[in-house]
């Protein structure tokens, strides 16, 4: 009899408890948080109506919400439970109270949270993840590069996360290189570390602040934080750094250029060359503690005689164990227009040395360029004769020759009077009709198949033929000094521009083929000297 009363007490106790509803219980998955961190709430309730959050929203901000309901079936009874999650980042430190909760027509219990202000710099230390700031001065000079660093330290399994650096006012802040990951002891405790470095760059004199870094992550969430699992959010923030920008120096050289160390070099150029043949030179600036950017424009000035045609500059960077490394080289072609000595200037690079606080010279020295004639110049001959110079074998040679050849050169001038007086006479007697201006024969030969030339490779637009043609036609001499016309001289600085420099080919093209449509226009004196039947060449080929 007592075990009958026992059944029916059990039954009649199960069908009390399937049919009553439970208050819903609320619970968070830590009571102490730093500030930046999150927290999750956790509803669980045997109701399908869903809590209301919005009593959080002034304490709060709402980062994330999730749900799970699980029914179960036991002896013909239906039971469900549903679970709410929502993530709570609080909006200021301090004791915060978290009010009852409404489900349906039941309400949770309040709770009570404490929010510690977030610890930065050696205060962080020990904890799960902090994060470390460090600059490598903190009184730069202005336009000086600054290596910024920031360590993201974590001692849990994080699932993502984003690290955040603030863009400064009054400076530019650049990213260089890529994140370093490396494992260090901290306090006792083993942290994974994540470095990421930049370059910041001052913009104008006095205090600059920089605002701390700040990292929001995701990691594991344990059984005892959430029914629902998964993972649950953290945060930490670094400091805040003040720098004291300092102003540009009086005596500091324009344009203004701080570094740490700067060293200035030349390729060894080819010290002969002919006129009108491009001689290449490079030079190459090595920095540290600068960008590449930042380094001034290197130039070759021009002197009387030569020309100078830059290159497109190249230009290198990296950071190695926190020093910035910058590297610029340019090539320049040189280009004579004048045979004889040119003397190329010292290139200078005025900068300030950050180290010692003082400006600095940085250069290359000037060297001598010594230019020929042009490879397709006419020769020429001079004789340069002493009273008591001593004869040469050549020399004694040569006049052995003449005294042989006399009697032959006296019949050539008689031949010659006996033919001027023969065009005289058919001169006076109408037969002979010469033109206004006699040019000899092969000078005409050898102009029109300069022009001929010309006209060939402009018409198959070859700018170095063009160039080829256009010198033969110069005999040797630089075109700028022969060419009459100002659009042509104009043309032919596009083709220099486009052969050794960085001219537009096209536009040099279309200049060159107007310019020379009429043909070419050479001043008086170097008419009349192209028009002179060069000396056959020493070595014919």
């Amino acid at each position: 009899m007592n075990a009958v009363q026992f059944m029916v007490g059990l039954v009649l106790s199960l069908a009390l408890v399937t049919g009553a509803s439970a208050a819903p219980r609320a619970w968070l998955d830590r009571t102490q948080i730093n500030q930046g961190d999150t927290v999750t709430l956790n509803i669980e309730s045997d109701t399908k109506d869903s809590p209301d959050f919005t009593v959080l929203a002034a304490d709060f901000a709402l980062t994330g919400q999730s749900s799970q309901t699980q029914t179960t079936i036991s002896n013909g009874s239906i039971s469900t439970r549903t679970l709410w999650a929502v993530a709570l980042e609080p909006r200021k430190a301090g004791v915060l109270n978290i009010p009852a909760i409404r489900v349906g027509n039941e309400s949770t219990a309040p709770l009570t949270l404490s929010v510690m202000r977030a610890p930065v710099g050696a205060q962080a230390q020990g904890q799960d993840v902090f994060v470390e700031v460090q600059v490598d001065t903190d009184s730069p000079w202005v336009g000086q590069a600054v290596i910024y660093s920031v360590r993201l330290n974590y001692a849990i399994t994080l699932l993502d996360g984003d690290l955040d650096t603030a863009q400064i006012d009054g400076a530019d802040l650049r990213r260089i290189g890529d994140d370093v990951s490396y494992q260090r002891m901290i306090a006792g405790r083993r942290y994974q570390t994540l470095e990421r470095q930049f370059v910041l760059t001052p913009e104008r004199s006095g205090e600059l602040t920089l605002d701390a870094p700040r990292f929001r992550g995701r990691t594991l969430a344990g059984l005892r934080d959430s029914l629902i699992g998964g993972a649950r959010s953290v945060s930490a923030i670094g400091e805040s750094l003040l720098l004291n920008v300092r102003a540009q120096p009086a005596q500091a050289a324009l344009p203004w250029f701080p570094a740490q160390a700067v060293s200035m070099e030349r390729s060894q150029a080819n010290a002969q060359s002919h006129v009108g043949e491009p001689v290449s030179v490079e030079l190459r600036v090595r920095v540290d503690g600068a960008l590449a950017t930042q380094i001034p424009e290197l130039s070759i000035a021009e002197v009387p005689g030569l020309r100078v045609f830059p290159d497109v500059a190249n230009l290198s960077e990296r950071l190695v164990d926190g020093v910035l490394h910058a590297e610029v080289s340019r090539r320049f072609a040189l280009v004579a227009a004048r045979a004889g000595n040119i003397e190329v200037p010292a290139v200078q690079l005025a900068w300030w040395n950050t180290v010692d606080n003082r400006p600095e010279l940085a250069q290359v020295a000037a060297f001598t360029l010594n230019v020929a004639p042009a490879i397709d110049a006419p020769v020429s001959v001079a004789a340069d004769a002493g009273a008591n110079a001593a004869p040469t074998p050549a020399l004694a040679e040569s006049v052995r020759n003449a005294e042989q050849s006399w009697l032959w050169q006296w019949l050539s001038a008689a031949l010659l009077l006996l033919w001027l007086a023969t065009l005289a006479l058919a001169w006076r007697r109408g037969a002979l009709r010469l033109p206004s201006r006699a040019v000899p024969v092969a000078a005409v030969a050898a102009v029109t198949d300069g022009e001929r030339a010309l006209r060939r490779a402009l018409a198959s637009a070859d700018l170095p033929a063009i160039d080829a043609a256009l010198r033969q036609l110069a005999a040797g001499q630089a075109l700028d000094t022969v060419l009459d016309d100002p659009a042509q001289r104009a043309a032919v600085t596009l083709l220099h521009a486009a052969l050794w420099g960085q001219g537009d080919r096209r536009a040099a093209r279309e200049a060159l083929c107007n310019a020379f449509a009429g043909g070419i226009r050479l001043r008086a004196h170097a008419a009349a000297s192209s028009s002179e039947e060069p000396l056959p060449p020493l070595y014919p080929r």
